[in-house]
């Protein structure tokens, strides 16, 4: 087969229900129902998805999904794109079409100035590599062991939604580079469908995100995101003590989170007990404009958290 044989489009709204039945059926372990596709491809805060296809013989068998963000470089708002579900029908790998899709989107992204972020499955990390995107890091997970501590329960009040009062935490942070966090986006990353989370305010001083979920047999409070304002960073070992509380308060055995080296609150959760998720091989690519580069490709200038990407 050629590429004369099939063909690569923008996918449009009659798509739905075959987009659908591409990624249930290349990952059946993870199925998606029609609200996570609304959810995920139609309401973000910046705008719908991008979605590009590749169909050969009337079929839809290839996926190549961008989600739009707002990106905080160095004080400035840059347009991202988060590359996400990027897979093919099994019976028509090996044909070219992923790379063809990723080439085409890669080039639309760098005519419009993007910057752009991505975590791979295995299957596709590679293609990533060839077509000229950086390789920023491992995905930067941790875990700790609960264990009951005492004190701080009135460190954080517990919110069913954020309000615009948290617009100001995220630029007051202090950090270099990461997707900005306003309440229209905090309110609508977590409102996924078919999950639960718990909201918290840190008096004026940040927000806290934590989701419990099953691993097998075991119970895991995970770290969805953790965002103070830099004056304020003193109090994150002791909200990390506190979600250890909630952790052991809920039956959670382990606790995990995303932290970069050289983040500002890495050595915070390295002094309570997180250590390096060595199970996980994932990686983390970006791509933006040449005079954009230094910045983004250096880990240590990061907020990388499991809330930047489309799980959890």
């Amino acid at each position: 087969m050629t590429q004369s044989d099939w063909i690569m489009r923008p996918a449009t709204a009659g798509d739905k229900s075959a987009v659908l039945a591409l990624i249930n059926t290349v990952q059946p372990h993870v199925p998606w129902s029609p609200e996570q596709y609304d959810w995920q491809l139609t309401r973000g805060p910046v705008g719908p998805a991008e979605v590009r296809v590749a169909e050969c013989d009337g079929i839809l068998v290839s996926l190549y999904v961008g989600t739009r963000k707002l990106l905080w470089v160095d004080g400035e708002i840059r347009p991202c794109v988060m590359v996400q579900d990027v897979l093919t029908h099994p019976n028509y790998r090996g044909m070219g079409m992923l790379n063809a899709l990723a080439a085409s989107f890669l080039s639309e992204m760098r005519e419009r100035g993007d910057c752009g972020y991505t975590f791979p499955n295995k299957l596709s990390e590679n293609s990533f590599r060839r077509s000229g995107w950086y390789e920023l890091s491992p995905v930067p997970a941790l875990e700790c062991d609960a264990s009951l501590q005492e004190g701080g329960t009135d460190l954080a009040v517990e919110v069913s939604a954020f309000t615009s009062s948290v617009d100001t935490i995220w630029p007051d942070a202090g950090i270099a580079v990461g997707v900005m966090r306003t309440a229209e986006f905090l309110n609508w990353r977590y409102s996924r469908p078919g999950n639960v989370y718990r909201r918290f305010i840190i008096s004026d001083a940040g927000f806290l995100i934590l989701k419990s979920y099953d691993r097998g047999t075991q119970k895991v409070v995970h770290i969805c995101d953790l965002v103070l304002r830099e004056s304020a960073r003193a109090l994150c070992k002791p909200i990390l003590t506190l979600v250890k509380y909630f952790a052991m308060q809920s039956g959670a055995a382990l606790l995990t989170g995303w932290v970069p080296i050289g983040h500002p609150y890495r050595h915070a959760y390295e002094e309570v007990g997180f250590a390096r998720d060595t199970k996980n091989d994932r990686f983390i690519f970006t791509t933006g404009p040449a005079n954009l580069l230094p910045t983004i490709s250096n880990k240590s200038h990061w907020h990388m958290s499991q809330g930047d990407s489309d799980v959890y």
